[in-house]
């Protein structure tokens, strides 16, 4: 069990170190040398079948130790981080992106609830706080819990529509609606119209303001140390209680639903009940990491929720694994920093998605992550 245990924090350990040296690293020299680690290791897990083997083992028996130990890690990343800032919000918006999948695969991958608006959903919570804070005089963090009902108590309103359509259908009325909410964003006044929402306030929790450069372990960190801290709280948060959900009852009638509603109705599954379940706690996370987002960057404009985010939110699900709930994290790992540390790919980002979406459905359409095969005891 020692071994075990020495095996996973080691794992994790270098994993954790190639990371960070593919983040920092400057010259393309350096970056290439820790590309071919990255890629050495990889296939060594996967063309060693004993290695692999014994990694698996060893994580499935020690899984407690592995999590306490990814959660130091994570605690520990704006630390190994802190010569460059930029990275750390970088990182902010990786957990944002855990956050918002979540809710979105609640709908897609467990309930077959096509959303394609989930940008608009999101800008809803993020609008609703540049509102609140901006011109009613809110606090910053009541502006981001109400955020969140707003996209809900819209998405109630859309579900009339999408209850009524299946498949490609339902698919062209949620964009249909990421297209309508940006349009009345540039032209309604109260909105700020294409120049958007400014002087967002910052988040203020027991007197602490964010924007306060945090210490830890006697460390100064950049003030956006504060924004990640929180992110990675409410990313914790969203996916324990999604993964609690799925396991649930409720995840089971769910899944039921996506598979074939008629089996679903006549087991005594309610679809309208059901589906607007779903769409309203996946809106509801949406819409968190809209909310803190907005408080985050303290500024909202339509362009920061235009359709293109709706595919990068998608293409979080479809890389990660399909109602797969360590496979959004996966996803968005991997999906939100890796343009990032390639940006002069930047203009070809949206062409990018596509084509990892296209091959990843050719060639492994259940995701990196594959979701598991429920079992009861």
């Amino acid at each position: 069990m020692s071994h075990d245990l020495a095996l996973v924090w080691l794992a994790e350990a270098a994993v954790f170190t190639l990371v960070v040296a593919g983040i920092l690293a400057e010259r393309p020299w350096a970056l290439g040398a820790t590309g071919a680690a990255i890629v050495a290791a990889g296939a060594l897990v996967r063309f060693v079948p004993r290695l692999g083997t014994t990694l698996a083992g060893a994580f499935a028996r020690r899984r407690p130790a592995a999590l306490g130990a990814g959660v130091v890690l994570a605690l520990a990343l704006p630390l190994a981080l802190r010569s460059s800032p930029y990275w750390t919000f970088v990182a902010t918006l990786a957990l944002l992106y855990v956050t918002i999948g979540q809710g979105l695969n609640l709908q897609i991958g467990t309930a077959g609830v096509i959303n394609l608006a989930g940008a608009a959903f999101a800008g809803l919570g993020g609008y609703s706080v540049g509102l609140l804070t901006v011109a009613a005089g809110w606090p910053s963090w009541l502006a981001v819990l109400v955020g969140p009902w707003v996209a809900v108590a819209v998405g109630t309103i859309l579900f009339v529509p999408i209850l009524k359509t299946r498949g490609h259908y339902l698919a062209l009325v949620t964009i249909a609606f990421v297209f309508i909410f940006n349009i009345l964003m540039n032209n309604l006044e109260f909105t700020g119209g294409p120049q958007g929402i400014k002087n967002i306030p910052t988040l203020r929790l027991l007197g602490h303001a964010f924007t306060t450069k945090p210490v830890l372990a006697g460390v100064e960190l950049p003030s956006h140390a504060n924004f990640y801290y929180a992110a990675l709280v409410m990313a914790g948060l969203t996916t324990w209680v999604l993964r609690r959900l799925h396991d649930s009852w409720l995840g089971l009638a769910l899944n039921t639903l996506r598979d074939d509603e008629i089996a679903a109705r006549c087991c005594g599954v309610s679809i309208t009940r059901g589906k607007l379940l779903a769409f309203s706690i996946g809106n509801f996370f949406i819409g968190l990491g809209g909310a803190f987002y907005a408080v985050m960057v303290g500024f909202v404009s339509p362009p920061d929720f235009d359709f293109g985010y709706s595919l990068v939110m998608l293409s979080v699900i479809i890389i990660g694994g399909v109602d797969s709930i360590p496979g959004v994290v996966l996803g968005a790992c991997l999906l939100v920093p890796l343009p990032e540390r390639f940006r002069f790919l930047h203009e070809y980002r949206l062409l990018l998605y596509g084509v990892v979406i296209v091959v990843m459905l050719l060639y492994r359409p259940q995701g990196l992550w594959p979701a598991q095969v429920r079992r009861y005891r």
